[in-house]
């Protein structure tokens, strides 16, 4: 804990100006993901859904569930009955599904293998407050090094599972989830106010 008496009687910080970098910094979100500029995607050809960067994201972190599993239960969601209870009868009658296209998760995984150097980064931040700094320099790299981290996490050993062979035939390559890159290169940071929404 830092005793606001010595810097006071110190004379070289201003205290107001350590305040202001303070309550910037406790003010102040450093996002990394798919900011709503960067999702959109070219379309594939004719006749296909128009899939933003981001749904595609979340579709690749939690999987995707086979069709004729998603039929067979959407009546019940449609019904208004919650998705956990419609799953929970579709295992007790049929077992556990297999995954039609695995989770492979990359921003919290990435996050989470990283987050000891983020959490340096935030104490050297702290620390350039409580001198009076200003601190956005220090938030520019928190969110450059998490978006780096998330976009090497694709070519890091990762444990996601492999792709089928139909669909390394099909792309022409065995890497999961990279196939023009456009997903991995739509991630980014954005640093704003807390509560602020938008990128």
């Amino acid at each position: 804990m830092v005793d606001i008496g010595v810097i006071v009687k110190d004379g070289d910080i201003d205290l107001e100006k350590v305040m202001a970098a303070l309550r910037e910094l406790a003010e102040t979100d450093v996002l990394v993901g798919i900011p709503e500029d960067k999702s959109a995607r070219e379309k594939t050809g004719p006749g296909k859904e128009d899939i933003t960067n981001a749904q595609l994201a979340y579709i690749h972190t939690n999987g995707v569930r086979r069709l004729s599993m998603r039929k067979e239960m959407q009546p019940d969601i449609d019904a208004g009955k919650p998705y956990p209870m419609v799953l929970k009868a579709y295992v007790q009658e049929h077992g556990s599904p297999l995954w039609h296209s695995p989770p492979r998760p990359f921003l919290e995984p990435s996050i989470e293998k990283h987050i000891d150097e983020i959490k340096e980064d935030l104490e050297t931040a702290t620390a350039a407050a409580l001198e009076g700094e200003d601190v956005q320099s220090h938030l520019e790299k928190i969110g450059m090094d998490a978006e780096s981290n998330a976009k090497n996490y694709f070519e890091e050993d990762n444990g996601w599972p492999p792709n089928a062979a139909a669909t390394i035939e099909k792309k022409g390559s065995a890497a999961p989830l990279v196939d023009k890159g456009a997903m991995k290169q739509s991630i980014s940071y954005v640093i704003r106010k807390k509560g602020e929404r938008g990128a």
